[in-house]
Parts: structure tokens; sequence; C-alpha cells
């Protein structure tokens, strides 16, 4: 090799580093280059998880991982996500990548294109309540309950040995339905519809809403949903961390609908889904709010009543006196 030779593979060599070296460094740093904007960019990444898992991940209709996975190195911008698989109904929304920051979705829920469904009792009584069929395998012997004479809320047990105050001020005399939390955080429905919940630290009662039919406590004592004969609403009972963030006393408002409202539930396996049943279809939502909410059909049904068995993750329906069992698995 003749010296001319060498000094030209040296030079190759060092304008090879010069030019490699910055694009290595950008790379190792996070960087990108955005070929629309003609420039290197920070990028970012996104989280995702659903139930069920090994589900197919597709970013702009290109397919990418399966859930549960984080994609890392994504430029800033929208991104169209579908989530889908085989047997399910798809999941998707527009969602953000911003530079330098980490997205997340963790919280997909796919459901069944035809759900289990199983009778389990077809001769059930005039009277039957879900909402006391699922209480009987609860433990709790604490009863609250309203003084008439001066409308204060008072907590005892069973036998009546132990009195408790629990708020401050009177609320406006009317009857009350009493409910109550998992970790013992109370709200009270009055018969002219309207709602109150009770403020820990000044142990008084705050309206909250009017027009109000249903109210029930999500499992994870973080919010409480409230429906009215058209609207669905979460009030949040605490700041969400996760994604999208909320703060603690916020209202959102889920969905609102041109029909009534028949019934409106958790479904407790997340916490971030409400079930709900309008005119002959059985429905769920979800909370997360970025782009569309995904409200997606569950079964065509009429029912009286729904609730969520947590014992077994099911979905509980009554109609025309059966007990009717929905698996989403």
């Amino acid at each position: 090799m003749t010296l001319r030779t060498r000094r030209i593979i040296l030079c190759f060599v060092f304008l090879l580093f010069v030019f490699a070296a910055p694009a290595i460094l950008f790379y190792s740093w996070g960087y990108g280059f955005d070929w629309q904007k003609k420039k290197p960019v920070l990028t970012g990444g996104f989280y995702f998880e659903s139930i069920p898992k090994k589900a197919q991940i597709a970013l702009n209709d290109k397919p990418s991982k399966e859930t549960p996975v984080f994609i890392k190195r994504l430029l800033p911008g929208e991104y169209q996500v579908k989530i889908t698989k085989d047997e399910f109904q798809p999941w998707q929304k527009k969602l953000k990548i911003e530079s330098g920051l980490v997205g997340e979705a963790r919280n997909i829920l796919l459901i069944p294109l035809s759900p289990q469904i199983e009778v389990i009792d077809e001769n059930l009584p005039d009277d039957f309540s879900l909402e006391k069929f699922l209480l009987q395998e609860k433990t709790n012997t604490d009863i609250f309950y309203i003084e008439k004479q001066n409308y204060i809320l008072y907590k005892t047990n069973a036998n009546n040995s132990a009195q408790e105050q629990i708020c401050l001020t009177p609320l406006p005399a009317q009857e009350y339905s009493i409910i109550i939390s998992p970790s013992q955080k109370i709200s009270v429905l009055g018969e002219n519809n309207e709602m109150y919940l009770l403020n820990p630290e000044t142990k008084a009662f705050e309206l909250i809403a009017r027009d109000v039919q249903n109210v029930q406590f999500s499992s994870d004592n973080k919010k409480v949903l409230y429906s009215t004969p058209n609207e669905i609403w979460v009030y949040y009972l605490e700041d969400i961390l996760g994604q999208p963030n909320k703060k603690a006393r916020d209202k959102e408002l889920i969905t609102r609908l041109g029909e009534k409202i028949k019934n409106a539930v958790w479904y407790g396996k997340t916490n971030e889904h409400i079930i709900f049943s309008t005119g002959q279809t059985i429905k769920i939502a979800e909370l997360d709010g970025r782009d569309e909410r995904n409200i997606t059909d569950i079964i065509k049904l009429n029912a009286d009543q729904i609730a969520y068995n947590p014992k077994e993750e099911t979905i509980l329906a009554v109609k025309n006196k059966k007990l009717i069992q929905i698996s989403l698995k």
C-alpha cells in the first residue's frame, strides 16, 4: 500500500468519524431526524397496556409490537393508534407524542365480539335487587343513618352500642339514600335528586349535582360516578397521576345521550370504565377522554338492572326475572 493510499484511507476514516460521531451522540441522547422539519429532534415514547394482553399495536396504520410494551424513539407529533386482537372489537385513538416525554395508555379494554352469556337463574322473585344480592358477601357491620330531628348523619354498630356523629352541619330536610365507599367516603342522594358528598376536612356535606338518579363509588376509592336521566359524570376524589391526569374535585362528563340512561355502574376490574344500559343495549365507556372517548356496545339486551360482580369479574343483568351473567374475557 502506497503512502498516498494510506493517506486517503486515513482522511476517509477521519471524515467518517467527524460526521458519524455527532450522529451517534445524538442517537444515544434520544434524538432522531425529522425529515419533514429537516432537523434533529428529541424523540419521545409511549407505553401501552391492554386487557387482554398480546394485542397488536398499529401506529399510523403501520404494525408495531404487542401489548404490554414501551415503544421508544418516536418522533414528536400525533399518532393514530389502533389496538386489535382476534375475536375482539378494536380500540383506537389519536394520541400525541411530546419531545423528551413518555406518554401512556394503560387502561385499554378490548370487548369481545361475542361475549360469553349464561343464564344462572330463570325465576327471580319480583322484588329481586342486584345491589342487595351482591351486598350479601360484605361483612362490614357499621350502620349509617340520618337523624330525622336534626338531619345529622351518625354511625353506629350492629349492637347500637357505639354512636359517632359524622357530619357537623345538618342536611336539608328530606329523605335520603346513603352511599358508602369501601373506605367509608360518604355520599347522600336526596328524594329531590340532589347529590351531596361529605367533605372529610370540614365534616360538612357539599352539593355536587342536581337531577341525579344514581351514585356509585369506584372500588379504588378514587372517584364516584353519578348519572342523570341523560348524562354520566365522574367526580374525582383525589389526584390521578396516571395519564390522563386529573385533579381532586374535578368533574368530567363521560357521555350525554338523547335517550334515557337506565343504569350506570363501575366496571370494577379496571375502575376506568363504566357499564351502562340504554334502550335495548348494554354499553361500556372508558374514562380516557383524549381524542374521542371509546364507547362500545357489549350486547343487545333490554336489561332492568345491571351490576358488576367482583368475585367472578363478570357483569350481571336482570331481564324478565332472569339473572344473566356476561363475561368479557
